[in-house]
């Protein structure tokens, strides 16, 4: 599923990038008569008129003509750009640059002058569009479509960095807690983000396993009420405990609850442990699997919040060294 998150990802991006780029190099040369000079001359013949000839495109354009109606006879009576001519019904432009804006004042004698009295617009590499007004001049398409993709897109990549982010500094914490991992501690997801961390170094970890225990070599008076009943039916000979000590550096009680994992008759064991203060556990074990691997689940407890599962294994199979 990932995979194909992945490519469908990469599809999309592909994709809007190559119609942006398409949008960007389009070519949009308008032109439009918005009559807003329309008033006559006190003291010549004829109307002055509006002329707007815009290139909202990227590229410049060269040899620009604009044809308007051979009934209108017309001269050119100011314009903003130089290089501008009039040839009988024909205008002709030099050079419009990208996202230029031409204006011509024409006088026009004898005829009213609007749009339609421009037949075409029209450049050495493209054919233009009359506009009604200029309100009908679109925006520049790929400057649009960029800011439509980057508005829209704000979200969704501030959740990928955020994710990106998020990633990066679990790669780095797991890294960090690579000396815990190393003591057989799993499952530190919880642990990683919790408050209880911040009272323990990297190599620490609020739980220490400091050995295994043989039935046969333990007084049974040193037996603590809790576990008892478990080490009466305990094994003689080949009955087992794993000793672990709780160190809780915060300034709150810490709460932990244990039990061995997958072992049936398995009962799980509390220890309620004082700020600043250390306490021992002692978890039976009834019957060793196969592999020798056996498994402790731990739920860990700090101003009433419990931290996920976290699992230690412990290999009883081999000589036990303590951690230091």
């Amino acid at each position: 599923m990932e995979i194909l998150e992945n490519i469908a990802a990469g599809v999309t991006i592909v994709l809007v990038s190559s119609l942006i780029a398409w949008l960007y190099h389009i070519r949009q040369l308008y032109a439009t008569a918005p009559v807003l000079f329309q008033k006559a001359s006190g003291h010549q013949d004829g109307a002055v008129f509006q002329l707007v000839i815009c290139n909202r495109g990227n590229q410049v354009e060269e040899n620009v003509e604009v044809e308007l109606a051979p009934s209108i006879s017309a001269e050119v009576v100011a314009t903003n750009l130089p290089g501008v001519t009039l040839d009988g019904p024909v205008i002709r432009i030099e050079r419009i640059h990208k996202k230029q804006e031409i204006n011509l004042l024409l006088r026009v004698n004898g005829d009213t002058f609007d749009s339609s009295k421009i037949l075409s617009v029209s450049s050495h590499d493209t054919h233009g569009r009359i506009c009604k007004s200029l309100k009908d001049i679109p925006f520049n398409y790929g400057m649009t479509a960029l800011v439509a993709v980057i508005l829209t897109g704000i979200i969704p990549l501030a959740w990928y960095l955020w994710q990106v982010f998020g990633y990066v500094e679990k790669k780095v914490d797991e890294q960090n807690l690579e000396a815990v991992r190393d003591q057989g501690w799993n499952n530190l997801d919880g642990y990683r983000g919790s408050d209880l961390r911040k009272s323990y170094s990297d190599r620490e970890f609020p739980v220490r396993f400091t050995g295994i225990g043989r039935k046969a070599a333990v007084d049974p008076a040193s037996v603590p009420s809790g576990p008892q009943g478990d080490w009466q039916r305990m094994d003689d000979e080949n009955g087992m405990f794993l000793n672990y000590e709780i160190n809780n550096k915060t300034a709150s009680p810490v709460g932990v609850m244990a039990f061995t994992k997958g072992i049936d008759g398995s009962v799980p064991y509390y220890a309620d442990v004082a700020p600043l203060s250390k306490e021992s556990m002692i978890i039976p074990v009834h019957s060793i699997p196969d592999s020798g691997n056996v498994k402790v689940e731990f739920l860990l407890k700090m101003d009433d919040e419990w931290l996920e599962r976290i699992e230690h294994s412990v290999n009883t199979g081999r000589k036990f060294m303590p951690d230091g």
